[in-house]
């Protein structure tokens, strides 16, 4: 699944240098954050934990929620989608070269390279295309990280790939924060239920879906240390 060669190793490389130093600078800004304005941070807190639990739509619905507005949610989902993309990217690459890696982290690889070879089946006839609009999708289990890896399948050159995913997602974040706001203002009182009762639903098809998985990669943990 991974690229070939010394020239992509290479760019593996330069992609986690520029991943720790993304990560290190959000890192550094939440804990001035903390240190200043506790009530912002865990605005931003909550905002990131639904991200990562419910996918970017629940993500954007909270920041929406908690006031923070189209421009500090959309800059706080980009920063921190961003900052793992960089990171998780070249560490995957980097550990499925690896002849054992933790078993912890196999079963996360082997989860991950499942989901993404189930969805490159329903989007490889759609080609670059397919991947941009899975990509721009904020649903769970779309997004930044499972498109890269969909990409890889597709043979899309890590060179090429990596910005198509960024500049997509990027994209992807700004267009519905705003669009979400716009239905919500529309909407009033209905949309606003609407959205809790949206948020709710993706968190809780995200844990489920998750909790899944981590008993089928268990099963077969098992099962392979008794063969």
């Amino acid at each position: 699944m991974h690229g070939s060669g010394a020239s992509d190793r290479k760019i593996t490389r330069i992609l986690l240098a520029v991943g720790v130093l993304v990560a290190a600078g959000n890192l550094t800004a939440l804990g001035v954050l903390w240190a200043t304005n506790t009530v912002l941070f865990a605005k931003v807190m909550a905002v990131l934990g639904a991200a990562y639990v419910g996918g970017r739509m629940a993500g954007i619905l909270t920041g929406l929620e908690l006031g923070l507005g189209n421009p500090i949610t959309s800059m706080v989902i980009i920063l921190f989608n961003t900052g793992f993309l960089l990171l998780a990217l070249p560490i995957f690459q980097i550990a499925t070269r690896s002849v054992n890696p933790p078993r912890w982290l196999e079963n996360r690889l082997r989860s991950s390279e499942e989901r993404a070879r189930s969805e490159n089946q329903r989007l490889e006839n759609l080609g670059i295309f397919g991947l941009v609009l899975f990509i721009w999708l904020p649903f769970p289990f779309t997004g930044a990280f499972l498109g890269a890896l969909i990409g890889l399948l597709m043979g899309v050159p890590l060179v090429r790939l990596v910005p198509i995913v960024l500049v997509t997602m990027w994209i992807g974040v700004v267009t519905w924060t705003w669009g979400i706001d716009f239905v919500i203002l529309f909407t009033g009182t209905a949309g606003r239920v609407t959205a809790w009762m949206l948020t709710g639903v993706f968190l809780v098809y995200s844990v489920a879906i998750r909790l899944q998985a981590r008993g089928r990669a268990k099963v077969e943990g098992e099962g392979e240390e008794k063969s």
